[in-house]
């Protein structure tokens, strides 16, 4: 019975202190999961307000330089439109082949200067503004072919006008309304 007690005596203390201990580890695990799982939700929370800010700068930054795109392609539109080229580019006394020669490569010009703002527009747009410099290169070189080189420079941009209206469907027009089209979807 002696050697009972003397068990007892180290037994028991020894069981409370494996309690106690396991008692507040338990307590320790649940309050660190707790914390942790607090401490999850506030770095996801400021992963997003992060995120959402740095959006909303990139968007600041980015659509003063869109709208520059569509200003920039828009004129250059208007400057390639025939009404327009032919009279800034027409010099007293040219003959028609040099008349042909300098549209050519101010339309060309234009279009290289303008190239970059691509980026900035949809795949559509960017086709229609493709498309009308084309238009209006086949247009001058259809023009020329139908007059002489030692013509003036003035029966060429008689006959490229009246080409322009005749056809009725001028690509410069159809490629602005893409643009102010894109433009109204993209900003509305």
């Amino acid at each position: 019975m002696n050697e009972i007690l003397e068990i007892l005596k180290y037994t028991i203390p020894a069981i409370t202190v494996l309690a106690a201990v396991w008692f507040l580890t338990k307590k320790f695990v649940d309050y660190n999961s707790k914390h942790l799982v607090v401490m999850q939700q506030s770095y996801e929370l400021e992963k997003q307000k992060l995120e959402s800010e740095s959006k909303r700068k990139r968007e600041e930054l980015f659509i003063p330089l869109k709208l520059q795109a569509y200003e920039r392609l828009s004129l250059f539109l208007e400057r390639i439109n025939p009404p327009n080229l032919i009279p800034r580019e027409l010099k007293p006394g040219m003959k028609a082949g040099e008349l042909n020669a300098q549209l050519l490569t101010a339309v060309k010009d234009e279009f290289e200067h303008n190239m970059s703002q691509q980026i900035y527009l949809s795949d559509e747009a960017w086709i229609l503004v493709k498309n009308a410099k084309e238009e209006i290169l086949s247009l001058i070189n259809r023009s020329a072919a139908a007059v002489s080189a030692t013509d003036t420079g003035i029966k060429l941009a008689e006959v490229i006008l009246s080409h322009t209206f005749e056809e009725g469907k001028n690509p410069v027009d159809l490629a602005l309304a893409a643009l102010k089209n894109d433009i109204r979807t993209q900003f509305s």
